[in-house]
């Protein structure tokens, strides 16, 4: 016996009643108890739907959902670094890594030829947050919409959001050598910190940019309610 699209759906319902907020953990969940359900249907073909689908939650045990929540949750952060960090690796390969040596030698030659090198911290600190800062504006923007087009969330965007936050808000510890009276004299520290700001600008800018792009790609082929009406 296989369900009917309306058992589909009082399944999603379920899961929202059940504190599953995300539709791509819901239509996860959704799939695992319609399997169970068809599966407790073969030794019990007269049990109604409703039991069926108690005994099926019965399994997930005292938490409910609220463990699968959580796996779910930590393996698509750790999916979603490693789309960071693969990125991240290419922007060091050719054709990228003509751009990111052209930074690093912009901020270095910066902090060579600027008498005050605190400026340097100023303009690539708070200039680069304030960028990522109307960027996630933008993206929460995005997905404000998007809620209320389709009425749906998904965690792989939230992760996104997350992440985004973060970087946008490190202008903190931009703060720190603002506070110190310190010139780099040493070509070896100002390459270092050069790097750094490299590095940073980079990430930022895979976290913010490229990653939401190809997410929403791989996210409008597995859910095409994902894309915005």
């Amino acid at each position: 016996m296989k369900l009917t699209t309306n058992q589909i759906q009082q399944l999603y319902k379920f899961t929202r009643q059940h504190y599953v907020e995300h539709y791509d953990v819901q239509t996860e969940l959704v799939d695992h108890l319609a399997n169970d359900i068809e599966h407790i249907w073969l030794s019990q073909p007269n049990l109604s739907f409703e039991d069926a689908k108690t005994i099926s939650f019965k399994k997930f045990g005292v938490f409910g959902f609220v463990e699968v929540v959580e796996a779910r949750s930590k393996a698509l952060n750790k999916k979603y670094w490693k789309l960071v960090w693969r990125i991240f690796k290419s922007y060091f390969k050719t054709p990228q890594l003509i751009s990111t040596l052209a930074l690093f030698i912009g901020i270095y030659t910066s902090f060579l030829i600027v008498p005050n090198q605190k400026w340097i911290y100023m303009i690539l600190g708070f200039g680069v947050c304030a960028i990522l800062i109307i960027r996630m504006v933008q993206l929460h923007r995005i997905k404000k919409l998007r809620l209320k087009a389709t009425n749906k969330k998904w965690l792989l965007e939230e992760s996104i959001l997350n992440a985004g936050n973060i970087g946008a808000f490190s202008y903190i510890y931009f703060q720190i050598p603002l506070q110190m009276d310190v010139q780099m004299h040493s070509g070896v520290l100002m390459a270092l910190v050069s790097l750094f700001f490299t590095c940073y600008i980079v990430v930022s800018y895979i976290i913010t940019f490229v990653l939401p792009s190809q997410i929403e790609e791989i996210l409008i082929k597995q859910y095409p309610e994902y894309n915005l009406v």
